[in-house]
């Protein structure tokens, strides 16, 4: 068993004292033109963990209002884009529905639906960002750093998706029809959709159900060739059918209590006719796709798939406590792309993966207002217990990697009291304890045998922090955090080379501690935000080249690294119809691969992007119409010289433009967008840094949007 104390807390409040900062909030009003008013705005929504003020968290917090999240979708419906554009610290898109290199401060976030946790917790998929139909979310929150308030490996940060309710009131119908085309090929990327919805209710119900379905085309890159339908080896969204239904219904008992019930299913199955032509890294060559001539290997569509079920009780004075009661199950599954010569020491070296999650839980959380300690005070307490039961195989039936069960219990408390009229102290702390059983199995990639068992997980984590109002409109923040992840034991055990049993071998989980200060400004119509960073691992994942294999493999390896940065946001209304703001992002990060104590190499690029600066104006030139035009540089990053690794290649820079329009006409709305307006020509971070001929695709040059809405 393994067991982390709060040992460290003593020695963090001395960091803490000499820097005069707490670790609030550090607030990103990504909505334009977002006032003093909406950066103090106090919430609570259903799903969500965060305290009534959320200035008082403990973490840098990026809040994406449907607003906003509106603006972005006339662009583009990738959610990865999307988050890429609107927070600090968060990497770029992949352009597919992989989102293996998905960085949030140099580390892997935890995605969740309504708070329900949908990133596998035992093998990463690299799929969880796009298992949603991102027309339903009413709100998107995004935690930069560690937090007592989730567990199952929330140490890297997380992203919680959260779905709109129902609306009482008369039912009301919502038309949306549109499409998305390449405008390098005009003829063959075609993306028509349709999306149908409905809310309403009564005095004492509301409900909302939403169906959406698109049938995705070809991507065309910015010399109007066909990419590859599986542009980088993960996955591919071309030549797809994706369909998405959501539901939620809710009951009012008296004037304190709510039972909520929601649903929502989402599947992306790609059929595609043509296959990749590979390129050539060395000399610099795209991989394209051509059509399949009927000699191609059988293999299984790939798809993705996720069902997420709800069951909410709510009260809100219970002795004075408010009570939240959600019990959960989600269902994922993926089927991955074919690999050719991935297991060359058994009788049948191509395979095909698969991997299906299954879990069930629940979350309690209490909130407890705290008068008596002094003015505003709360506590945030409660307990989750999460049961997942991961499978991950080939379609042929064999084992890929040893089945495992986890069954994680945890109780937490968040305490966010002012002292002070100018400081406020947040401490919390989360007590989590996990059974992880794994049945034998045998390695495809070293043919080791390995015995099973069942390991058992203990860690108490713990952060403090204090904010500081300098005045009226300048604060200081900053502080200590610490999370706690059980780490991907069948990723190391697939390719692991001798024969062992777990239970001897016992792998340690990762351990987390992050340190962040900063200051923010909130004037009139100005405000800004800046914070840096510094984040320490006990037992990360990397990859080094299997020698066995090493055009064809990679193998896991866990190591201790560091990784530090600087994030700043600026907003501002120049006027009533006129909107700026941007950001910029830079972090770095090494590794002690050779476990000596010394950070001597740089983290591949995997976790670690090039610097970000992101910039918009928005203008509303009439009654009902506005255009914003947005913008996104990525720098490069070259920090492994002569290296072929995985990984490993060089990553250059580039910049992207969009453009977009909307107004009323007629009885409905008109969404125009331009993704990539300047129809730039470059390779995408997960291509470049790859380094495999077959995964050298470019990205999508200009795509257009147009969308037609309509409510009755």
């Amino acid at each position: 068993m393994f067991c982390l104390s709060g040992e460290k807390l003593m020695r963090s409040a001395s960091v803490i004292a000499i820097s005069v900062v707490g670790l609030p909030a550090a607030v990103s009003a990504q909505d334009a033109g977002a006032s003093d008013g909406a950066l103090m705005e106090e919430i609570v929504i259903s799903g969500s963990r965060l305290p009534a003020s959320i200035e008082s968290m403990p973490g840098s917090v990026t809040i994406i209002g449907e607003e906003e999240l509106g603006k972005q979708l006339a662009v583009t419906t990738d959610l990865e884009a999307i988050l890429g554009q609107l927070v600090p610290g968060m990497g770029t898109s992949s352009a597919s529905p992989a989102n293996f290199t998905t960085s949030l401060r140099g580390r892997k976030p935890v995605v969740f639906i309504d708070g329900v946790p949908i990133t596998p917790t035992l093998n990463d998929v690299g799929r969880e960002l796009r298992l949603i139909d991102p027309a339903v979310i009413q709100r998107i929150e995004v935690v930069r750093g560690s937090s007592a308030l989730y567990g199952n490996s929330a140490g890297a940060g997380f992203i919680n998706y959260i779905t709109g309710p129902g609306r009482k009131g008369e039912s009301t119908f919502t038309t949306e029809v549109g499409t998305q085309f390449s405008l390098t090929d005009l003829g063959n990327g075609f993306r028509p959709s349709i999306r149908q919805s409905m809310s309403g209710g009564g005095d004492s119900i509301d409900y909302v159900a939403s169906g959406y379905y698109e049938k995705v085309g070809g991507f065309f890159d910015a010399d109007g060739d066909r990419i590859a339908p599986i542009p980088n080896g993960f996955s591919g969204l071309a030549d797809s059918d994706i369909y998405s239904l959501y539901g939620k219904i809710g009951f009012d008992f008296a004037e304190d209590q709510r039972l909520e019930a929601s649903i929502n299913k989402y599947r992306q199955k790609q059929d595609t006719d043509y296959t990749l032509l590979a390129g050539d890294v060395s000399e610099g060559i795209k991989a394209t796709a051509i059509p399949k001539d009927g000699t191609e290997i059988e293999e299984a569509d790939q798809f993705h798939s996720n069902l997420v079920g709800t069951l909410t009780y709510t009260h809100d004075d219970i002795m004075g406590t408010g009570l939240t009661l959600q019990g959960y199950y989600q269902r994922s599954k993926s089927v991955f792309d074919y690999n050719p010569n991935r297991f060359p020491l058994t009788d049948k070296a191509s395979a095909q993966s698969d991997t299906e999650s299954k879990k069930y839980g629940f979350r309690l959380d209490l909130r407890t207002p705290l008068d008596f300690l002094s003015d505003g005070a709360e506590l945030l307490w409660g307990a989750d217990y999460l049961h997942d039961d991961t499978v991950t195989g080939l379609v042929d039936g064999r084992e890929f990697a040893p089945t495992q069960v986890l069954k994680s219990r945890a109780v937490f408390g968040q305490l966010f009291m002012p002292l002070f009229d100018k400081l406020t102290l947040t401490a919390g702390v989360r007590h989590e304890k996990a059974d992880l059983t794994i049945e034998d199995f045998t390695s495809l990639f070293t043919l080791a045998e390995i015995t099973g068992g069942t390991l058992e997980y203990s860690a108490t984590p713990v952060n403090i922090g204090l904010t500081y109002d300098v005045s009226d409109t300048v604060s200081l923040f900053g502080g200590f955090s610490q999370g706690f992840e059980v780490a991907s034991v069948g990723r190391v055990l697939r390719s692991y080379p001798v024969d062992v049993n777990v239970v001897i071998l016992d792998p340690e989980p990762n351990l987390i501690d992050s340190y962040e200060g900063g200051v923010r400004t909130h004037f009139e119509n100005f405000s800004t935000e800046l914070a840096v960073f510094y984040t320490t691992s006990t037992n990360a994942l990397t990859f080094s080249p299997d020698p066995n294999n090493p055009a064809n493999n990679v193998i896991e390896q866990r190591t201790a690294d560091e990784v530090y940065g600087i994030e700043f946001t600026f907003n501002a209304d120049l006027s009533d119809t006129w909107r700026v703001g941007g950001s910029y992002t830079w972090l770095e990060g090494k590794e002690d691969r050779d476990l000596d104590g010394t950070f001597e190499r740089y983290i591949q690029h995997r976790r670690i992007p090039p610097r970000k600066i992101t910039g918009y104006v928005e203008h509303d030139f009439a009654d009902t119409w506005s255009v914003r035009v947005q913008g996104l540089y990525s720098g490069s990053r070259k920090k492994f010289p002569g290296s072929t690794a995985f990984w490993e290649g060089d990553v250059n820079d580039w910049f992207l433009l969009d453009v977009s329009v909307s107004g009323e006409v007629g009885p409905g709305t008109l969404i125009i967008g331009v993704n990539n307006a300047l129809n730039t020509d470059y390779f995408t971070h997960i291509s470049e840094t790859a380094q495999r001929d077959d995964r050298y695709s470019k990205a999508p040059g200009a795509t257009a949007s147009i969308r037609y809405r309509i409510s009755y």
